[in-house]
Formats: structure tokens, sequence, C-alpha cells
């Protein structure tokens, strides 16, 4: 079971109590609460929870682009709490790689539950996007020392061992990156 920091917000105190209480005595922290769901995302970026829990008894479409947002930069995982299950806010959802939904009445074995679960997939979600991230600049990074290396193929008459050879030296005797000798090459030669 995995732990964290979480805010609150919506207008519907009894549920979102009762939420709270729930969460806090299985180990999670509450740290705020926000009456005005307009609010949320600067709640977030100050307060950097691991999951939010919405009620949802306002216009989602204010809410949207907050939470488009929240989705986009992986700020944290979001669990809205609804009134009945909505197919605008479904396919949102269905779309999301952090949101959530739970109907009401919540709970607190299910509240428990669902937390948990979006905890463990918004980790998943997080660890498979620096992942790719890596992998991406990893691919970048090869493409910039296969282009240096033809240039010292055509330009210096090298074979490919001796031009890969003398970018690895060269990033090796002056302690930098193989790419940005790369690039180096690729201004001056290219």
């Amino acid at each position: 079971m995995e732990y964290g920091k979480f805010i609150i917000t919506g207008e519907d105190k009894k549920t979102m109590g009762s939420i709270k209480n729930a969460l806090a005595a299985n180990g999670h922290t509450f740290v705020g609460y926000s009456r005005e769901t307009s609010a949320i995302l600067r709640y977030i970026r100050s307060h950097s929870p691991e999951f939010v829990i919405i009620d949802l008894c306002q216009n989602f479409k204010e809410l949207r682009q907050s939470l488009e947002i929240v989705d986009e930069e992986l700020l944290a995982a979001v669990i809205l709490v609804m009134d009945s299950r909505q197919e605008e806010i479904f396919e949102f959802i269905r779309n999301s790689r952090v949101v959530t939904y739970i109907v009401k009445p919540v709970f607190d074995e299910s509240i428990i539950q669902i937390v948990d679960l979006s905890l463990i997939n918004f980790n998943r979600v997080k660890d498979y996007e620096q992942k790719v991230k890596k992998l991406n600049e990893t691919l970048e990074s090869r493409k910039v020392v296969e282009k240096a290396k033809w240039i010292l193929v055509e330009k210096e008459g090298m074979t490919e061992a001796e031009a890969y050879e003398a970018i690895r030296r060269k990033s090796r005797e002056n302690r930098i990156p193989m790419k940005d000798i790369a690039e180096a090459i690729i201004l001056t030669k290219g």
C-alpha cells in the first residue's frame, strides 16, 4: 500500500469530511482543502500532493481545463466524486492518464481502494513517461552521433569505426558526452 499527501475540494462538506477522515485514518496525510474547484490547480502546484479528491457538484466544463493540465503535466492522481456516472466525464476519464471517479454514496473501504489503485496507476504512468523520455533522449543522441560519424567518414576519409572511435576518444578526453562532441562536429564540419 502506498501512502500520500492529498487535497480535497468541493462543497459537500459531509462527504468530503468523511473521505478525509477515512483516508487520514488509513495513513494518508491531509494537506489542504479548497471550497472552490477553480483554484485546484494553484493548490496542487503549491502543495504537491500525490492525489486530489474533487467533489464534482459544479460544472465539469469549468474544471476540465485544470484537469487537462494536471493530466498533461502528471501533477497528481485525481479522483472525482460524482452524484452519478455522466457520459461526458466518463469520456474525459477514458482519455486521461491520471483521473478516475467514484459515485456517491462513498464508503470508507471503497474510497481507500480507489485511492490505492489511483496511486499505483499514477506512479506506473510516471515511471513509463520517464522511461519513454529517457529512450527518446538516447535515440536522439544516437542520431546525432551517427550524423557526425558520417560527416567524418565523408569529409575526413575515415572508416565508420575510426570515426566512431574519434568521437568516443574526444568525449572521454574532455569528459563531455558524445552527443555534445557530435554536435560540435556537425556545426564545424557539417
